[in-house]
């Protein structure tokens, strides 16, 4: 009997210390975080109270993160998954105007629910969009939303902050190595963590979609903190 709970013991002892090493392996792999930075052109935002810091923070959204067009990870251990780059942590300063801008390269996945194509909690109400439309020819403009749910290629959403913003899909026809650029601002208060995610299935091979890089902080969902 001693000799069974020995060997009970040291088996738990083990599988433990295993536990352990892969959480904190885990961790050190996730993607550290960025700063906002100060707008190289500040600019008077839409609604902004006089003397508001405007930031700004560039990201990209991709089909795979190993050959992404501008924030490549080509030694990620999963290079087709899809994902927020180069990271999903940012940080912001309290009580200011944060502006976004995705260069989203990803095609088109499509919103299971419709009332997702709106944009929500924006300054303005509106983001500003460079794409590609059907015939592959470049066009701009500012938009409340998108005019197909079905050519949502993801979405950029803070819950806790009310901020909503539908990213269109790329054009099939448009030019190799490019992207729809989309531009939106929105305000922070007072400091605190906030967790944002993708509205859109898109973890291909997984349950329904929602597994993967859905559940995976450093692809479709991670973090602003706004200090």
């Amino acid at each position: 009997m001693a000799r069974r709970l020995v060997v009970t013991v040291v088996g738990v002892a083990i599988l433990c210390a295993l536990v352990t090493v892969f959480i904190v392996g885990f961790v050190a792999k996730a993607p550290g975080s960025i700063a906002s930075e100060t707008a190289s052109q500040p600019r008077v935002a839409v609604g902004a109270d006089s003397g508001q810091t405007e930031t700004v923070i560039h990201l990209e959204t991709t089909g795979a993160v190993g050959t992404a067009v501008v924030y490549p990870r080509p030694d990620d251990p999963n290079p087709n998954w899809v994902g927020y780059l180069p990271t999903t942590t940012w940080k912001v300063p309290a009580n200011s105007i944060v502006t976004i801008v995705i260069a989203q390269d990803d095609t088109p996945s499509g919103l299971r629910n419709p009332f997702w194509a709106k944009a929500q909690g924006i300054v303005g109400g509106t983001f500003h969009m460079k794409y590609y439309d059907d015939q592959g020819n470049p066009q701009e403009g500012d938009f409340s939303h998108i005019d197909d749910a079905a050519n949502a290629a993801h979405t950029f959403a803070i819950p806790e902050l009310g901020v909503f913003v539908p990213l269109e899909g790329l054009s099939a026809n448009a030019p190799a190595n490019s992207y729809n650029e989309i531009t939106f601002s929105f305000r922070v208060g007072k400091a605190g963590v906030f967790h944002w995610q993708c509205f859109v299935p898109c973890g291909s091979g997984t349950i329904y979609g929602n597994g993967g890089p859905m559940q995976t902080v450093g692809y479709m969902g991670g973090f602003l903190v706004v200090q």
